[in-house]
């Protein structure tokens, strides 16, 4: 976390960048392995496979990011607290239904279409995980991980706030695609998002997010064991990983396209893991309380 903070507050938009293209598709290959491995944390063997129809029907209408989010997650929590088929199927009627209303608000259309496969992802979700082991645990290394882990944005917001690097040439060309994230939080089309303050905190924020949860994923190989695989496995993901990553490098515009979808994929998949997370920290904190 120090790390990420530290390289946040030095080269923001860079460790976005980096972080991204380098660490992204690592993480979203070993987690859609080791997601697999569990079955995707769902109640049936095969209740992942409506959450991937629904992606790809979606996908091929062509529907708002925003409808697909607002979908799956919902579907996710219907396949993991409802047993019945009848039930599920007309619990994700009434999803459906909700969203043709619901996401007609600007304000939840954003928060769907745009922060829950991004910020919420990254920080909120990872977060929760963190709460929720330690609260399961009930390790005093886990409570002091999950406050500094709170405490980081916050002094990413107040230290050297004065400080900036310039941006390098590489970054203002390539971060348009993650520009959407300043200047809608900002409300502003117009801001240079490169020099303008808040922007660069904001920056921050993103930029220590998306580093300290791939970082985090990476650091808990022995506790979680995503590494047990196979070395046939390994080896492909090991291939497409380089595959990414050089194009990436080699052609941004259909790099970035590429890892966008790797990662709405691994963020959709995720789904039934947050909500459980959610529920367990409701469950150990009911249990506290008790």
């Amino acid at each position: 976390m120090l790390l990420a903070s530290c390289l946040a507050m030095v080269i923001p938009f860079e460790l976005v960048l980096l972080s991204y293209a380098i660490l992204g598709p690592a993480h979203y290959l070993t987690e859609i392995s080791w997601l697999n491995g569990r079955q995707f944390f769902t109640l049936k063997k095969y209740d992942y496979i409506p959450i991937i129809l629904v992606l790809l029907i979606s996908l091929l209408l062509k529907l708002p990011y925003a409808n697909l989010i607002f979908y799956t997650f919902g579907l996710a929590l219907v396949l993991l607290v409802i047993k019945r088929t009848v039930n599920r199927i007309a619990a994700f009627i009434l999803i459906i239904i909700a969203g043709y209303f619901l996401l007609t608000n600007n304000i939840l259309r954003t928060i769907f279409g745009l922060y829950v496969p991004t910020i919420i992802h990254v920080y909120i979700f990872t977060g929760a995980f963190m709460l929720f082991g330690a609260l399961k645990d009930k390790i005093v290394s886990g409570y002091l991980a999950f406050a500094f882990f709170l405490l980081c944005p916050v002094l990413l917001c107040v230290l050297f706030t004065s400080y900036h690097n310039s941006t390098a040439a590489w970054a203002i060309s390539n971060y348009g695609d993650f520009g959407r994230l300043n200047t809608t939080a900002l409300r502003s089309q117009s801001i240079n998002i490169y020099t303008n303050q808040a922007s660069i905190i904001l920056t921050r924020l993103i930029a220590f997010a998306y580093t300290y949860h791939y970082i985090n994923w990476f650091s808990k190989t022995r506790i979680i064991n995503w590494h047990r695989i196979s070395i046939t496995k390994a080896v492909i993901i090991g291939m497409i990983w380089a595959a990414s990553v050089a194009l990436y490098f080699y052609n941004y515009r259909i790099g970035i396209k590429w890892l966008f979808l790797l990662s709405l994929v691994h963020v959709i998949l995720e789904f039934p893991l947050n909500h459980r997370s959610f529920i367990g920290i409701g469950r150990e904190v009911k249990k506290g309380l008790g």
